[in-house]
């Protein structure tokens, strides 16, 4: 047994009344302004540096840039809080730094403010959580202002908030609260003292996650996203975009009827949203409670869509769809930072071949197509589910990783063999 330490999220809906919205939308807007005026700070400064020699170039204090802001929002006549400023300083700093480091992201995008989702940052400063007349509620005080949350899950005995985060999403308002904390009597997991039978694969499909175990586990991901292809929902969208265009070409503001659309279309996406998120919740949660060891593929959800596109657009561009909707990335995270947060191992490994190998004598099968849900192997006939002969393949590749179980290059020795 061992104390681990833990940073986590901790999210909470708030009910703002009138006077606060506006205050919070204030602090969101002011938020974006000072995001987008660091940006194009700093690409003046690139132009300026960028013919340079090294030693001449010249870059901005921290402090500087924090009174820059200031003063332009000042000049705007904008009133503002410090805080909220110096966190827009600080995450704009980051995503330029990463920009830099990862040339394929491009610089980074300005912050609009039109958009349904909306958010600003605060430290851990000058905030207060009281005790409401109702167990169900507390009162969440931050800029002078009592706001009341819905306290659904208590925050862990001795935390410590490293930022809050205040966002808005489709006209809910939500407090967020990173959080670190100590967990004891945590049993860690290591490949000294883990058990093989609690060691599972996971092969990740649209309808069913597969489990080296033989479960097949329904995601009902086409039945939660029915709603947002439905011929009222496209309708409306359709519409949406015809008043957007309008709206541009004449010059004129979306009235309350588009309002009241989107609205409506917002409400059925965030429903089908929170429902998947939900079930990945629980599953991530039972898998988690179940097996020490967790091996799944390393999937990159652009490269599938971007193949499936490649190949034929009549009938893929709905796979595409199905795929982007499944949210595989998503459940990923959540199994991760469980396993993490559990002390269970957690390992991701490359997916290739791992659906047209055979589990039982290594043969890869080239010929398997999307519609083979059985696996029949030309070599020993051994006939299986396709999806739990890929766990099976990922759990073995992810033993390998741990120094039990077949390696990648095998893999590829058979393949080349085959081919």
């Amino acid at each position: 047994m061992a104390e681990i330490l833990i940073t986590k999220g901790f999210k909470y809906r708030i009910y703002p009344n009138k006077e606060q919205q506006k205050l919070l939308n204030h602090q969101c807007f002011i938020y974006n302004q000072a995001y987008n005026i660091i940006l194009d700070l700093q690409k003046k400064i690139y132009e300026q540096n960028k013919d340079k020699d090294k030693k001449d170039k010249t870059y901005l204090k921290a402090s500087e840039i924090d009174l820059k802001v200031k003063l332009a929002l000042r000049q705007r006549e904008l009133p503002f809080k410090s805080v909220v400023a110096q966190q827009a300083r600080i995450n704009a700093i980051r995503a330029l730094e990463q920009a830099i480091k990862d040339k394929n992201k491009g610089f980074p995008k300005f912050k609009n403010s039109k958009i349904a989702k909306q958010s600003f940052n605060w430290n851990n400063q000058g905030y207060q959580i009281k005790d409401s007349d109702n167990s169900k509620f507390k009162i969440f005080h931050l800029m002078k202002m009592p706001l009341k949350m819905r306290y659904h899950r208590d925050l862990p005995n001795n935390y410590k908030i490293n930022q809050i985060t205040i966002s808005k999403s489709h006209n809910k308002f939500f407090v967020s609260f990173s959080v670190t904390y100590t967990k004891p009597n945590v049993s860690l997991i290591s490949t000294s003292n883990l058990d093989i039978k609690k060691a599972i694969g996971v092969d990740l499909n649209i309808n069913e996650y597969a489990l080296s175990s033989g479960e097949l586990i329904k995601t009902n991901s086409k039945l939660l996203s029915k709603a947002k292809y439905d011929k009222t929902f496209k309708r409306l969208q359709r519409k949406q975009s015809k008043r957007i265009l309008k709206a541009k070409k004449e010059k004129f503001k979306l009235g309350v009827n588009f309002i009241k659309t989107q609205t409506r279309l917002n409400k059925i996406y965030e429903k089908a949203s929170n429902i998947k998120k939900d079930l990945q919740h629980k599953i991530s949660k039972e898998i988690v409670d179940k097996f020490d060891l967790i091996v799944v593929e390393d999937l990159k959800t652009k490269n599938m869509t971007k193949r499936a596109k490649l190949k034929n657009v009549k009938v893929k561009s709905g796979l595409n769809k199905s795929i982007l909707d499944a949210s595989f990335y998503q459940f990923l995270s959540f199994l991760e930072y469980k396993a993490l947060h559990n002390g269970k191992l957690f390992t991701k490994i490359d997916p290739q071949y791992t659906s047209k190998t055979c589990n039982k004598c290594g043969n890869i099968k080239t010929n398997l197509t999307l519609k083979d849900r059985v696996y029949i192997c030309d070599e020993c006939g051994n006939e299986m589910h396709r999806d739990i002969n890929a766990a099976n393949n990922i759990l073995e590749r992810g033993l390998k990783s741990f120094g039990l179980g077949i390696s990648l290059l095998d893999y590829k020795q058979k393949a080349f063999l085959v081919s």
